[in-house]
């Protein structure tokens, strides 16, 4: 009998209001349909991964870079880390043509008067809140603005948390990866690797060539950027001033079981940081949500926190990059958006530009004010106490440590961990490929041909490998992540 999952009309906020999770187009709940069509992607990306030429590291963080903090500023065209476009917030993710012209109206307007003001475009006559200008500024201010946590460390005699080298997986070279190494260092990041390919199917409404496209150029990009070695290295490679702030972290789950993250706007200053520096830390913090958000199948929440929040806070260009990643390299990952904001400046901002925001970001944005107001997607004793809540958490940065990675440098470990991954792997390809062949095609099951035992067998491969080649975050060291993989909040 075909699974019946909830009705593909239901919002999203709906399913808050009903508290249950979306299941339509998800493992467990796919139509026959459904099923062909992930059948025919699965057949498109084994070709891939015999036929796709090799894809170069653009960005490694092993190799020696040339001012990338610098250049990043200086240009603002992305190239650096991500190669995100910076198009306007306005226009992220619209398919719709015919609103270009609203767009750039649009645009003209938050470039004008009191709301360019407001957003951070003027310039000011006077440093904000006694900001330093670049003249202005002494050593400490500019150590702060590019400092690592790993440099640090360094600095208060600390030892470095990573004492291994980074070497990719599958035997590749430092600065090339083949297409189906990058695929399985993603897809195997929430445990079930049919899931993560039907993210892509979903984003893309079902169509199977579309689907293949945005999974190559996914993985060409994870690939270029180096994600797993910024998975590898993890804190150390950070802005140590931007994860002591705590400006975004997750610390709780929502009503439906997603992981919550919180976005202290008050602690965001774009002075204080490179652009690279913002781009490396959304990415890494996007790398570790997918460990958190198991249960909910990679799907996270966000809540900007207003709070104390003030001109200079405001900052367009993080929003766009946050977006774009999730938009354009993790589709399916952005649960809803808690505007937590209670300013009249702000909702008036907020009605004048919310008219351009792309219809399938604005439908999972939600303006809360208060606790009361987000009572509905976070359960009061799961809110944490600096939203209103009853949950005591109290974020506080504490560096990693060399302890946490010992395993890291254990070689041997690796080794027979990563050969046990490698021929899961190909255990788990070579069953996908009999599913191909001989399947029931009027009611295919996702577990024929040994696919149910292959992918138990990849699950738990990946879990064993990952302390080997991922350092420990701070969500282990809160005690949120279980070494077997299971999330308690």
């Amino acid at each position: 009998m075909e699974a019946k999952p909830d009705s593909d009309t239901k919002t999203l906020l709906e399913h808050y209001k009903l508290l249950k999770p979306i299941t339509s187009g998800r493992v467990g709940w796919l139509s026959n349909e459904e099923k062909t069509k992930l059948q025919k992607l699965w057949g498109l990306l084994l070709k891939e991964f015999t036929t796709s030429e090799d894809v170069p590291v653009l960005h490694s963080l092993t190799e020696p870079q040339t001012n990338d903090a610098t250049k990043a500023d200086a240009t603002d065209s992305s190239n650096d880390l991500a190669s995100l476009s910076f198009e306007p917030l306005v226009s992220i993710s619209t398919k719709d043509e015919k609103s270009k012209p609203q767009q750039n109206a649009a645009k003209k307007q938050l470039q004008s008067g009191w709301i360019s003001w407001a957003m951070g475009n003027s310039t000011p006559s006077t440093p904000i809140s006694g900001a330093s200008t670049p003249e202005q500024e002494d050593e400490e201010t500019r150590r702060q603005r590019t400092e690592t946590v790993k440099e640090r460390m360094s600095r208060d005699g600390l030892q470095t948390a990573v004492g291994a080298k980074f070497v990719p997986l599958f035997g590749e070279q430092l600065l090339k990866r083949r297409f189906r190494t990058g695929f399985w260092q993603a897809a195997t990041q929430i445990g079930d690797p049919d899931s993560w390919v039907l993210r892509f199917l979903r984003a893309r409404n079902w169509d199977v060539e579309m689907a293949l496209e945005m999974i190559r150029r996914t993985v060409i990009w994870r690939i270029g950027q180096a994600i797993d070695e910024i998975s590898f290295y993890g804190e150390s490679c950070l802005h140590h001033y931007t994860m002591e702030s705590g400006l975004a972290f997750a610390c709780t789950e929502d009503r439906l079981g997603n992981p919550v993250y919180i976005i202290r706007v008050r602690a965001n200053v774009a002075r204080a940081r490179s652009i690279l520096a913002i781009k490396r830390f959304l990415c890494w913090q996007i790398e570790s949500s997918q460990m958190l958000a198991t249960k909910s199948d990679g799907k996270v929440t966000m809540v900007f926190d207003f709070n104390g929040w003030c001109r200079e806070n405001i900052d367009t260009k993080l929003v766009r990059t946050l977006i774009t990643l999730l938009t354009n390299y993790y589709p399916e990952t952005l649960g809803i958006v808690l505007l937590n904001v209670d300013s009249i400046i702000f909702s008036t901002l907020w009605t004048l530009i919310s008219p351009f925001i792309d219809p399938n970001v604005k439908s999972k944005i939600v303006m809360t004010r208060n606790a009361n107001e987000l009572a509905p997607y976070i359960d009061p004793q799961m809110l944490v106490s600096e939203l209103g809540g009853q949950k005591p958490f109290a974020y506080k940065y504490e560096m990693p440590t060399a302890e946490e990675n010992l395993a890291m440098t254990d070689e041997q470990g690796r080794k027979t961990a990563e050969a046990a991954f490698v021929e899961a792997v190909a255990e788990y390809e070579k069953c996908t490929q009999q599913w191909l062949h001989n399947s029931n095609e009027e009611a295919p099951s996702l577990d024929d041909n040994g696919r149910a035992q292959a992918r138990e067998a990849l699950r738990k491969s990946a879990i064993t490998l990952d302390p080997y080649i991922r350092a420990r975050t701070l969500y282990h060291r809160f005690g949120f992540i279980n070494k077997d993989h299971s999330v308690k909040f």
